[in-house]
């Protein structure tokens, strides 16, 4: 029998984790098929009559896409979709059960309640959540690809807290110089809670202290592993190479942040997160894992609990469906969509030559640091022109001095121009002439 002090401090507990990583894999895998819908993972099969509404329920989200196929076949952009699909199911169950439920997840059967996930008498729910949540929303600079920001949104999920996202993928130029104004360097993620004036880069401190903030203080095994931990979820990314990772030319930047209802590890949500990402718009990204009472929530206002679920408040549009979503998003802030105002317009093609050379910066990890972007601004302040000619010239340019026109026929031409100028300093700093001996 095995005498590490792993498995004789809390046997129970490692029962529970490994429960949590079947329910997962059961939860991913049902929700990958669902082409049409992509709706979020079924409920864990806990006997014969939910093993039979499960069934209904897989049924019912192939009907559109089996529709689809029998009459027009499959082309380029239904394979694109299921590769997509299947690549990013492949990713969720590479990382597990961080970033599937909430904190404290239970379950348990009850004949009385109704899931608002299915058609299953299971109640979900969290045991250890507190009621209190943030007055204000946090705010996370991250981007899809960077695996230092997966464990910070998959400590948001456990924790169902809602958080502002601000994209800020390599080569873009949104964000990225905000964060450099806020923090001193562009590394990723950088968290932002407005409630406490708490601040900080580190991937590890920002769950260690939503936990202590927000949680009971115990940051989860799958978050606490070190290395292991940040290798898993780099694993995400490598399954998805290239997605959530670099900028693209986009239209203009949505006036308020779109609103995306989901959970880290939902393979059609990251999907959509993806295209947020690339296209720089910010969102509010409000989790509803499992065991979340926003299920409850969604199912009241929208009539039923689908992940992802998008709500635009800039143009009144709200929709489920993944594919939907993200055509939705490309035709409206793409690089073809029309611009929303005319301070902003769009990007072109051309562009794309003068933003700075693309980086892949995150948790101060050697490789991740934007070492080109902060040489160059660097280089900048060095440049800067001291403070007292910057005064002088707003001065010449609020307060022009009047042109001397009393100049005698015969006289030199003057340069006027050079001769206010030097009127302006001496008036500025009281310069006189010196008296001539």
């Amino acid at each position: 029998m095995c005498a590490c002090s792993l498995c004789s401090t809390n046997w129970t507990g490692q029962m529970h984790i490994l429960a949590k990583i079947i329910v997962a894999a059961v939860a991913v895998v049902a929700s990958g098929p669902a082409v049409a819908g992509f709706a979020g993972p079924a409920t864990p099969l806990v006997s014969t009559s939910a093993a039979t509404a499960a069934a209904k329920f897989g049924r019912r989200q192939h009907a559109a896409v089996s529709t689809r196929m029998q009459v027009g076949g499959m082309g380029e952009d239904d394979i694109k979709k299921l590769t997509d699909l299947a690549t990013s199911t492949l990713a969720s169950l590479a990382r597990g059960p961080p970033g599937v439920f909430v904190s404290g997840y239970r379950a348990e059967l009850s004949q009385t309640y109704q899931n608002p996930t299915a058609d299953l008498p299971v109640r979900e729910y969290s045991e250890s959540l507190p009621s209190v949540r943030p007055a204000m929303p946090l705010e996370l600079y991250e981007f899809e690809a960077c695996p230092f920001c997966r464990k910070v949104r998959e400590a948001l999920t456990m924790l169902d807290l809602d958080a502002i996202i601000y994209p800020c993928p390599g080569g873009g130029d949104r964000y990225r110089p905000k964060v450099l104004d806020m923090g001193g360097k562009t590394q990723f993620p950088y968290f932002k809670d407005p409630n406490t004036r708490f601040e900080a880069y580190e991937s590890d401190a920002i769950v260690k202290y939503l936990f202590q903030t927000y949680g009971d203080g115990i940051i989860p095994l799958e978050l606490s592993l070190g290395p292991l931990t940040t290798l898993s979820c780099a694993g995400v990314s490598a399954l998805r190479p290239g997605k959530g990772s670099k900028s693209r030319a986009s239209g203009a930047s949505p006036d308020q942040p779109l609103e995306l209802w989901g959970y880290e590890s939902a393979p059609p949500v990251r999907l959509v997160r993806e295209v947020l990402c690339e296209l720089e718009i910010p969102y509010k990204s409000v989790t509803a894992a499992r065991g979340s009472k926003k299920a409850v929530e969604l199912k009241e206002t929208e009539g039923k609990f689908q992940v992802p679920f998008l709500r635009d408040a800039n143009t009144g549009m709200s929709m489920f469906d993944s594919a939907d979503i993200i055509k939705y998003l490309e035709d409206t802030y793409g690089l073809n969509a029309p611009p929303r105002n005319a301070d902003e317009g769009m990007k072109k093609d051309g562009d794309a030559a003068e933003v700075k050379k693309a980086d892949v910066a995150t948790d101060g990890e050697p490789g991740w640091e934007d070492e080109v972007e902060d040489a160059t601004v660097a280089a900048k302040d060095a440049a800067v022109t001291p403070e007292k000619e910057v005064t002088v010239e707003a001065k010449l340019v609020e307060e022009p001095v009047e042109e001397d026109t009393s100049v005698d026929a015969g006289a030199k031409p003057i340069n006027l121009a050079k001769q206010n100028a030097r009127k302006a300093n001496k008036k500025q700093w009281g310069i006189k002439k010196p008296l001539k001996p």
